[in-house]
């Protein structure tokens, strides 16, 4: 045991005085040159990473990157047809007119009861009758007449005052039979009634445009005779007066039916 751990000792320090070969260094990948060998017992030196030169900045210019050159910068915004100074359009559906509508307890306008829209719709077609009645009376198949008298007529010239500006065609029609058709138009009463308005439509007396003194016939029925109020269109045979009807310095009215016979049109 003594001689084996002297022997031991020798042994290392002998490989302690062996010089030590150089490493070989490895051989970078080309292009890269090889590194000089290192002296024995140097440590060898550490490479430098290469230098990467900074990227050029974007140039201004657009045909030094590459891209072809245009007349604007590339933060312009495209070219439009409309003007600089046009507003840009806008949204439609932002521009809808904006619609209130009314309370449901509101009260309601005239004339939008279904009972006034029936109104107007029997004066259509009491203008339909009349256009019919005509006819039938050019054929023949209406006597006893000497007209059918429609309101047009009788409101064809401008009323002034009273008989004044009176078309002759108008004050020949005195004294004639004639058949009228229209709508009643109480003055008083609504039962027993002894006189009434003859109006050529409920719709345009009471919600439109009234007629003037020369569009109102005043109807007066035989002595001893009375009707009640009818919301139907009437046909009326009876003479026809032409005379200015005073009440307290005022024209009421220029003509009057006397009543031979009275009937209520029934629309389908």
């Amino acid at each position: 045991m003594k001689l084996l751990l002297p022997a031991l000792l020798f042994s290392a320090l002998a490989v302690a005085q062996t010089p030590t070969p150089p490493v070989p260094t490895p051989t970078p990948p080309a292009p890269a040159p090889a590194p000089a060998p290192t002296p024995a017992g140097q440590e060898p030196k550490k490479q430098e990473p290469a230098k990467q030169e900074p990227k050029p900045a974007p140039s201004q210019d657009p045909a030094q990157n590459g891209k072809p050159a245009t007349d604007k910068p590339a933060t312009d915004k495209p070219k439009t047809d409309k003007p600089v100074g046009d507003k840009p359009r806008s949204d439609p559906a932002k521009d809808e007119p904006r619609i209130d509508r009314p309370d449901e307890d509101a009260p309601r306008p005239k004339g939008t009861d279904p009972a006034d829209i029936a109104a107007m719709k029997s004066a259509e077609a009491m203008l339909e009758v009349e256009r019919k009645l005509a006819e039938e009376m050019k054929k023949g198949k209406i006597t006893g007449l000497d007209k059918i008298l429609p309101f047009d007529e009788l409101a064809s010239w401008p009323y002034e005052d009273g008989l004044k500006g009176m078309p002759k065609r108008i004050k020949d029609i005195d004294g004639k039979k004639v058949m009228m058709t229209g709508f009643m138009l109480p003055i008083d009463e609504v039962e027993k009634i002894k006189e009434f308005l003859l109006v050529q439509s409920l719709w345009s007396c009471c919600y439109g445009q009234p007629p003037d003194i020369n569009g109102i016939v005043r109807v007066v029925m035989p002595k001893g005779k009375t009707t009640d109020y009818f919301f139907d269109p009437l046909k009326i045979v009876g003479t026809f007066k032409v005379e200015a009807t005073m009440l307290d310095g005022y024209c009421v009215d220029i003509y009057q039916l006397h009543v031979e016979s009275l009937e209520a049109i029934k629309l389908k």
